[in-house]
């Protein structure tokens, strides 16, 4: 690995992202950077975002070598680390994907994992994904690819399957839920150890320790009562700070019954499953009925208009250190000195009741060798068995964005857990024949 890394970032508009990524690298002033690249198709975003990395850059004290470009070919020869945050299709059809689940009675609250509104933004991003990795095959093939974009473990193992450009998947989800079990304890973030695997957005803390003791005890006390839990739901630090009425019923509902916590929101879990989304009074109860996701793709983007104003008026750009695990990978590459995170590989006998031919989400430890993931064992059995409950929608979510066949479309979303709960075959049939035709525009070669 060079010791002065090139880092190609490929849906640089993407404000937040953006701005934590590069942050941390420029944070990093025992690592020298070489280039960094940002491409993005959105012109105007991304002559915003070159500015503020420039700026960054500047009140950092760095002297990295920065380009910003529409087309990712001049960008990717010698990249090292190769970065996509890309989002493909719009706001506007993800929200008819919704009407129409609403209409046979499957409601999705985010639903961009498995599921019908998952598949779907599947096979809108999944063209435009293969397409970066083939032209990496040409133009890198020694880079490493890091997705962010959802749905995860789709991506992954499609990609798995139609290329050997190293790929791994990056999500927010253990760390994120990880701080705020810690807010749920009341200690610091960094006093909490966990060891955590499954699939992606079903990771579970197998191991929870505050000074080597268990804490789950403390949790499960927590989970009997409905009023504790809610009132502890007000510290839980993400979405809490969004939301007045934020309760994580659904996690600790989990937690109770199956005996451990999931590292994924309750709003994603609730979709996951076939428990909590049976009418509206029960999605009502469980507290997951705010479809916020949608809301915030079809809102403005402050936060790129906040950084927009930052340059208009010469102010400095505010930034510290995140947990974004890309940045501290790739200084461990670099460095030598070994990290941990937990990032979407293939299974290759790390989670022993889980098949072979699927993406998992378990600890890998980074060094100046690489990126090495974790052998896990056996999950419990219920864990494992609602993993595998998700896994066979992805994949046939995979082959069905590789083969460009129909029928893997409908199979796929006839397996979803809640799809099946709510709807006989011939209806889920019906509904995804409208979403085809909703999508037409990505799927109009399939046979």
């Amino acid at each position: 690995m060079t010791l002065k890394p090139n880092i190609v970032i490929i849906g640089a508009g993407s404000a937040t992202f953006t701005k934590n990524l590069i942050g941390d690298l420029l944070l990093m002033k025992d690592m020298d950077l070489g280039k960094i690249a940002l491409v993005d198709i959105d012109v105007q975003k991304l002559e915003v975002m070159d500015g503020i990395v420039r700026k960054m850059a500047a009140q950092a004290g760095r002297n990295v070598d920065i380009i910003s470009t529409t087309d990712r070919l001049e960008a990717l020869p010698g990249a090292d680390y190769v970065i996509s945050t890309i989002s493909c299709g719009g706001a506007q059809i993800y929200k008819r994907d919704l009407q129409i689940c609403d209409k046979y009675g499957v409601h999705p609250v985010i639903g961009d994992i498995i599921g019908p509104t998952g598949m779907f933004r599947l096979l809108r991003a999944y063209p435009s994904i293969l397409a970066i990795v083939r032209d990496m095959e040409k133009l890198c093939p020694d880079a490493y690819f890091f997705n962010y974009t959802n749905p995860m473990a789709p991506i992954c193992l499609a990609l798995s399957r139609a290329t050997t450009v190293k790929t791994y998947g990056f999500c927010h989800s253990v760390q994120g839920s990880a701080e705020g079990l810690a807010n749920y304890l009341n200690i610091e973030p960094d006093k909490l150890h966990y060891w955590a695997a499954g699939i992606n957005h079903m990771s579970w803390y197998l191991s929870l320790k505050v000074d080597g003791v268990d804490v789950y005890p403390q949790l499960m006390k927590l989970a009997q009562d409905w009023n504790d839990v809610d009132e502890a739901s007000k510290r839980e630090g993400s979405y809490s700070r969004m939301f007045d009425d934020f309760t994580d019923r659904v996690r600790f509902e989990i937690m109770k019954q199956f005996g451990y916590y999931v590292s994924e929101s309750p709003y994603h879990m609730s979709e996951y499953v076939p428990y909590f989304r049976k009418n509206e009074q029960t999605i009502k109860k469980w507290g997951v009925d705010r479809r916020w996701w949608l809301a915030h793709e079809l809102a403005n983007d402050e936060y790129y208009d906040e950084l927009k104003s930052i340059l208009r008026d010469g102010k400095d750009v505010e930034f510290s250190m995140t947990r974004e695990y890309a940045p501290k990978i790739i200084r461990a590459n670099v460095k030598g000195e070994i990290f941990r995170a937990n990032l979407n590989v293939m299974n290759t006998g790390l989670i022993t009741n889980i098949p072979d031919d699927c993406c998992v989400e378990v600890p890998c430890y980074a060094d100046c060798e690489g990126i090495h993931p974790c052998y896990v064992g056996k999950l419990p059995d219920a864990l494992a068995g609602l993993n595998m409950s998700n896994i066979g929608t992805q994949k046939l979510m995979a082959r069905a964005a590789n083969e460009k066949k129909l029928e893997w479309i409908y199979q796929g979303i006839q397996l979803d857990p809640l799809t099946a709960a709510m709807c006989e075959l011939d209806q889920i049939r019906r509904m995804t024949a409208e979403l085809i035709q909703n999508n037409i525009e990505f799927v109009g070669d399939f046979t």
